[in-house]
């Protein structure tokens, strides 16, 4: 295996990774603002109302995108093995 291979490879998996990544890191931001907006004007202190939306926002992303996350991954996978392992 050549050197710029390795390199596409490599940033190719990163790429991959946050590509993977991003929709449940979006997710639990934008939820986490919008409770935080929705707790300063009603002037909620409480910490755990913002934990608990995010885990469902966060769980629900994730068995909506996971499907397609996998298959990315197996896919990216597949082709490591078919350059590093030729037949």
């Amino acid at each position: 295996m050549e050197t710029d291979t390795l390199v596409r490879l490599t940033t190719q998996g990163l790429l991959l990774c946050l590509s993977v990544s991003m929709p449940v890191i979006v997710v639990a931001a934008v939820s986490g603002l919008a409770v935080s907006f929705v707790q300063a004007i009603t002037s909620m202190q409480d910490q755990s109302i913002s934990y608990a939306v995010k885990l469902v926002a966060v769980v629900a992303t994730v068995l909506f995108m996971g499907a397609w996350g996998a298959a990315a991954i197996l896919r990216f996978a597949n082709e490591i093995v078919t350059i590093a392992v030729p037949s």
